[in-house]
């Protein structure tokens, strides 16, 4: 890490105005700030958001702005990452700025949880953002997402299958997130630091080709650049199209929903002659919405899912109905759908392989067992839903996943071995009752080892002293590739 320069000197040289003038153009263009407002900024230590802080820094007198910088220390790489926030801190007070610079204990938080590390580091990042946000009384949180992530992101939505609203990627703006940079290259951000003698640090993480977004970064776009110098800013324009049309639909589409879905508590009727006549992308939209309406995540939703919804409605006969992984019911009646939330009262109970791979049909899962001496190798999985590590001499020799039984009790991962029932759990994670009875338990005899999805149980979970790990990962059957 470079020691930063006191980069606070007045003026600002020709070679930077193109770039500063490409940002207030950004702001503008999509209304991300007004006169007068509180802006907190995200800085990881990285060039682009460095490159974020140095120009609102520069543009703040110009725009009225008042700065606050965040940082979060995930713990992941130990000295590297408390370095990294030294150097924010460093730097916030070199330019003048309050910062607000904290810590959490994220891989604890993500194998207490069975998520991955991306996921787990994504949530407790933005949920440190926003209060952080809230106690510095800052109406907006600026990130520094580029040009480069929009069109990394396009491609790795296109890889893994996205529609139209996937594929329109990064939004400059996010309810009280904005995105200046996102008109910027990477490129152009580096050619500024260099300009203006800003230093920043180097995540190592960032060149492993172990994660789909770095090897897009470093094996896959400069073999695009070959046939399209301009790759970069061909692709975020093909996303920021692709945004704009999507809004368009999106707008049509809640007209449609306005004449042909009508709630009635938490089910949804849905005129059947209308909706079957409509094209394809707006029968989709029209679904995801009443699923919304009726209660249930339509993220839930895998595009294959939808399909299936969609051909059943199709052709389904007075009578027929639909069941669908993320709690959603489909039937007909006659000349209409009744759309509603399965009940949450369903038993199913399944013998888990040890190691192996065990299929459970009823909420359409797939949980594959692995026993080893070291943990896992660090990598994304594409079809991956969560994944929890055990000590596997500290469970039975068989494993069952089941629906909940009444007086069901675990002692949750971070609570200091304290017991709860499942049920006070429910109540207390706001689990909505009629998805209590879906919600897996992965179980060795009477004993809860882990709430799917949502909470391990910390007697069983590996430790420094864990000689053989039992990796369990959830994966959705319907999602492909």
């Amino acid at each position: 890490m470079k020691k930063s320069p006191d980069a606070a000197s007045g003026g600002i040289p020709s070679s930077q105005i193109m770039l500063l003038t490409k940002v207030k153009e950004t702001i503008k263009k999509y209304s991300m700030l007004n006169p007068g407002d509180r802006v907190l900024v995200a800085v990881s230590g990285g060039p682009d958001s460095v490159c974020l802080l140095g120009v609102l820094r520069v543009l703040a007198k110009d725009l009225d702005l008042t700065l606050h910088v965040a940082h979060l220390d995930h713990l992941f790489r130990g000295k590297e990452s408390a370095d990294e926030a030294v150097f924010v801190a460093e730097l916030a007070k070199t330019f003048n700025i309050p910062a607000t610079i904290e810590k959490f204990d994220v891989p604890a938080y993500c194998r207490e949880r069975g998520l991955s590390s991306q996921e787990g580091a994504r949530k407790v990042r933005y949920d440190f953002l926003q209060r952080t946000a809230m106690m510095s009384d800052s109406a907006h949180i600026a990130t520094g997402h580029t040009a480069n992530d929009q069109a990394e992101t396009f491609l790795m939505r296109l890889i893994r299958g996205a529609g139209a609203s996937g594929l329109s990627a990064i939004p400059p703006v996010r309810d009280n997130i904005i995105r200046p940079l996102i008109d910027i290259t990477r490129e152009e951000v580096l050619d500024y630091l260099k300009r203006t003698g800003l230093a920043f640090a180097t995540d190592p993480s960032n060149t492993k080709p172990l994660y789909t977004r770095n090897r897009i970064r470093m094996e896959v776009l400069p073999v695009l650049q070959r046939f399209n110098p301009r790759i970069v800013a061909t692709l975020a324009a093909e996303a920021g199209q692709l945004r704009d049309e999507d809004e368009a639909v999106e707008g049509y589409c809640a007209t449609l929903a306005d004449s042909i879905l009508a709630r009635k508590e938490n089910t949804v009727f849905v005129k059947r002659n209308e909706f079957n006549t409509l094209p394809p992308a707006f029968r989709r939209r029209l679904l995801i919405k009443a699923a919304d309406l009726a209660g249930v995540e339509s993220s839930g939703l895998s595009r294959i899912q939808i399909d299936e919804a969609i051909t059943f409605m199709a052709a389904a006969r007075t009578g027929r109905t639909m069941n669908l992984l993320a709690g959603l019911t489909i039937g007909r009646e006659y000349d209409r759908f009744v759309i509603s939330a399965q009940s949450g009262t369903d038993d199913f109970s399944r013998v888990i392989l040890m190691p192996g791979v065990t299929v459970q049909s009823e909420l359409r899962m797939e949980i594959e067992t692995l026993v080893a001496d070291r943990l896992p190798d660090e990598q994304e999985d594409l079809n991956y839903i969560w994944q929890a590590l055990f000590d596997y001499d500290k469970i039975g020799p068989a494993l069952m996943l089941r629906s909940r039984h009444p007086g069901d009790w675990f002692c949750p991962s971070g609570m200091g071995g304290k017991r709860k029932k499942i049920q006070d759990y429910f109540v207390d994670e706001k689990v909505p009752r009629r998805k209590r009875g879906l919600v897996p338990l992965l179980c060795s005899g009477e004993d809860i080892l882990w709430v799917v999805g949502m909470r391990t149980d910390e007697r069983f979970l590996a430790g420094a002293d864990t000689k053989r790990i039992l990796t369990i990962t959830v994966r959705d059957r319907t999602v492909v590739g």
